[in-house]
């Protein structure tokens, strides 16, 4: 389940955050993954005081955000931290981590990323997402961000040129199962369907509801 949120920071979130941005202290992204052998970033220290003034804005923001509450189902949300590509960064194909060392740990079901630049500002840079055989690059506006599961094999190209900044966090969702979380928002947008008086045999409405049973007897079929 991979999700587009659009305007997750609005203009007056978006113009704080670009003044906070040169003010960050960015040092080798390695410093949280030292076995890495693909990772080639630069980032904020989670400490960094103006990544923490950074972090508190995007948390409120996707606080707010009705898709991301209907998609996410969040529990906890980690605290988000800023990274930047420069020309000849990049961060090679994997998977993030499964347990993160809070306190106490949290297990990381969703992970998101919210671009803080536009793309025309760099050239490269795509979140690029393995579904399957198929490989689905991202590329957003700035305050957008995109919500994919953790388990993904993952990867952002190289930059080539400019600079890209996003801020990226995790989520322990109260759901742990991405296809019970699908079932969840199929029944929320089927209940907003019904709450607006569609007309019998709204055909959205009807495979909404046939996706819900089935998928539901698939669940619970005794085989």
């Amino acid at each position: 389940m991979i999700r587009l949120l659009p305007q997750v920071l609005n203009a007056t979130e978006l113009q704080a955050v670009r003044e906070l941005l040169p003010q960050v202290g960015f040092g080798d992204g390695r410093i949280t993954n030292q076995a890495s052998q693909v990772k080639r970033n630069l980032q904020a220290s989670q400490e960094d005081p103006v990544n923490v003034r950074i972090a508190q804005l995007a948390r409120d923001a996707l606080a707010r955000h009705p898709d991301l509450r209907s998609y996410a189902l969040p529990r906890t949300v980690a605290r988000a931290t800023v990274v930047r590509y420069e020309p000849g960064m990049t961060y090679g194909w994997h998977v993030d981590e499964a347990l993160f060392p809070s306190t106490p740990p949290m297990r990381s079901d969703l992970s998101c990323t919210i671009f803080l630049n536009n793309p025309s500002d760099y050239d490269g840079g795509e979140l690029v997402i393995q579904l399957g055989a198929q490989e689905l690059a991202y590329k957003l506006n700035a305050g957008d961000a995109i919500l994919y599961p953790s388990t993904t094999i993952h990867q952002v190209a190289p930059v080539t040129r400019g600079v890209r900044l996003a801020a990226i966090t995790w989520l322990h969702s109260w759901i742990a199962d991405g296809s019970q979380r699908e079932l969840l928002v199929q029944l929320d947008e089927a209940r907003a369907i019904a709450a607006r008086g569609a007309a019998p045999g709204d055909p959205r409405l009807q495979v909404l509801l046939e996706s819900l049973r089935t998928n539901l007897f698939r669940m619970w079929a005794d085989t």
